[in-house]
């Protein structure tokens, strides 16, 4: 019955499922949320998000609304911090953006894990284990790589020229920090050299499949500790990102918890699965 169900199925709705199936398994529970927020909530988080441009409409009481261009800011928004204990979901939603190198908005199909409390060293390598996990169920047999590191650190050196110097970090650019006098501990870490011991245990777990690559740091609003972007052979950007965001958290009045978690960009999958 299933394999009858299955051939009804698009590949990327199966790999949501087998994903959804996933982290049930470890103990996320089902999120379901609106499409749309007011454009407002939106409009205040602006640095958070990874794109300016939000699609909005006005509804039938004259109130501007946004249709959903993140999924994290959203659940933060509608779940209530409990100190001392650890909430899990996983979702499967779509969000409205325009996608790198496009010129409209699109409607795009994200599966992904949020996890909401105290973050120690055990938690962290369960998000680790699911995120490389989905790669498997996603690489459909190809090579899977997931690089780390940890967007805290480049924080606290970057002392000047910030835009600047994430650009050179973004593309692996040595010579273009050097000019930019960015510090030598960013230049190090660059390098693969002062490597946190943190990253190393982390990538002794899975040794040809986890790199350590600082270029992965992107957003230093959204992210401010471990961070990782999973790459599937074939596919020519990532197809699944995450990390540790407790300023997202505490800007939106959580106190007491951290949280981390990643999103899966199934529409990626076109290059796997065709």
């Amino acid at each position: 019955m299933l394999e009858k169900i299955n051939l009804q199925l698009r590949p990327e709705e199966i790999a949501a499922l087998n994903l959804r199936e996933l982290y049930g398994q470890y103990g996320y529970s089902f999120y379901r949320m609106s499409r749309f927020e007011e454009y407002d909530f939106y409009a205040d988080k602006k640095d958070f998000l990874t794109t300016g441009k939000i699609l909005t409409f006005t509804d039938i009481n004259g109130k501007l609304m946004a249709l959903r261009p993140d999924v994290t800011l959203s659940i933060i928004k509608h779940i209530k911090e409990i100190p001392g204990q650890v909430q899990k979901f996983f979702y499967d939603e779509k969000i409205y953006r325009v996608p790198k190198n496009a010129n409209n908005f699109r409607e795009l199909s994200q599966v992904g894990i949020e996890f909401i409390g105290a973050l120690d060293s055990k938690n962290i390598h369960e998000i680790i284990d699911l995120a490389i996990k989905s790669l498997q169920i996603l690489s459909n047999g190809r090579r899977y790589v997931l690089d780390i590191a940890d967007a805290g650190l480049i924080a606290k050196f970057i002392t000047h020229n910030k835009r600047a110097i994430m650009k050179c970090i973004s593309g692996k650019n040595i010579h273009g920090l050097r000019d930019l006098n960015a510090p030598d501990e960013i230049i190090k870490l660059m390098t693969g050299e002062n490597i946190p011991a943190e990253l190393e245990k982390i990538k002794t777990f899975y040794p040809d499949i986890i790199n350590i690559d600082f270029s992965a740091v992107t957003n230093l609003n959204y992210y401010n500790g471990i961070i990782f972007r999973g790459f599937i052979e074939g596919v020519p950007d990532s197809i699944l990102s995450g990390g540790q965001y407790d300023n997202l958290l505490h800007s939106m009045g959580y106190k007491y918890s951290q949280a981390m978690g990643f999103a899966v960009y199934l529409d990626s999958l076109e290059a796997v699965i065709n």
